[in-house]
């Protein structure tokens, strides 16, 4: 007997709806990798996802470049790659090496591998690599790389999922029929990992609120954004949200099509009326929300978290 699954949010043949079919892979998680090269005396970089391991006899690794990409050749015609992994505190960094510019080390900090390869600074994880093979695939080309030289950092990676960047938190453990607890833990003497599974329970207990609105978080993220900033393009929205590219022209889609975001030349956005008005009624919603979750604690305590977090938010500028 087939039983609906009211979870369900997109099925069918994706070659008839590719936003779709990308949104089911992100359910995937993956690292975050700047992946550098260099072709002739010209240094080349991308952020990318699609790096996976293939053997530890020979050690060899893989990824993949969309053929549009205008850094292919120089991938195709070089002998050698280095991996860089990032780590949880390098959101900037894969923003940075994601977009067109004409030299993205000027201002960032790295180092020479072997020939000459940059390495960057800071990584979870770097890997020296010899391209061995290229392969089709698809819209895609495939690399393959024997790996000469690692090197491996006490470090957190970042991680890629569901069209955002997150972190890497223990499990608690299988579920259970009580409420989920999570033990104690050296690291609940930070605010980081705190506040980390602080907005993951907040998030997923207002998701009811969300859908009900017709929109997840990714678009309210973007629609919260144009609310302030009228006119931004999808790429300042990608990079000031920390969302990927590939989520905010999802988002958009989505939002333009109902009518409440709407195009504005040259390449801009803008929030419509129609917008507001559901932004305004998801904000009366996470009011409520956050007076039902807060009303058992001290009025005091949650005045002073409220302080704390803004003064901390305010140093991020945004």
């Amino acid at each position: 007997m087939n039983v609906l699954d009211n979870s369900l949010l997109d099925e069918g043949n994706p070659a008839f709806d590719q936003r779709a079919f990308r949104r089911a892979l992100g359910q995937f998680g993956t690292g975050v990798t700047v992946i550098t090269t260099k072709a002739g005396e010209e240094l080349v970089a991308i952020t990318a996802n699609s790096f996976s391991s293939v053997s530890l006899d020979p050690p060899m690794v893989l990824w993949s470049l969309r053929r549009e990409s205008r850094n292919l050749v120089a991938f195709q015609q070089s002998e050698r790659f280095a991996i860089n992994i990032l780590a949880a505190d390098q959101i900037e960094l894969a923003g940075h090496f994601s977009r067109s510019t004409t030299d993205k080390f000027a201002s960032r900090s790295w180092r020479e591998g072997i020939d000459g390869l940059p390495l960057i600074d800071g990584s979870a994880a770097q890997f020296e690599c010899r391209r061995v093979a290229q392969y089709e695939g698809g819209d895609h080309i495939i690399f393959l790389g024997e790996v000469d030289y690692f090197r491996c950092f006490d470090r957190v990676g970042l991680l890629f999922a569901q069209g955002r960047y997150a972190l890497a938190l223990d499990h608690p453990g299988p579920p259970s029929d009580l409420p989920l607890q999570v033990t104690a833990h050296p690291r609940d003497d930070f605010f980081l990992p705190l506040l980390v599974r602080s907005y993951a329970y907040l998030s997923g207990a207002f998701a009811e609120h969300r859908d009900a609105e017709g929109v997840d978080t990714n678009q309210s993220r973007v629609l919260a954004f144009l609310a302030t900033r009228a006119g931004a393009s999808a790429e300042i929205i990608a990079r000031m949200t920390f969302l990927g590219e590939a989520a905010v022209e999802d988002s958009i889609a989505k939002l333009v099509g109902m009518g409440w975001v709407a195009p504005r030349p040259p390449g801009t956005l803008a929030i419509t009326k129609e917008g507001l008005e559901g932004m305004h009624r998801i904000l009366e919603r996470a009011h409520r929300f956050e007076e039902e979750q807060v009303a058992d604690l001290d009025p005091a305590d949650v005045a002073a978290t409220r302080r704390v977090l803004l003064a901390l938010a305010s140093r991020g500028g945004h």
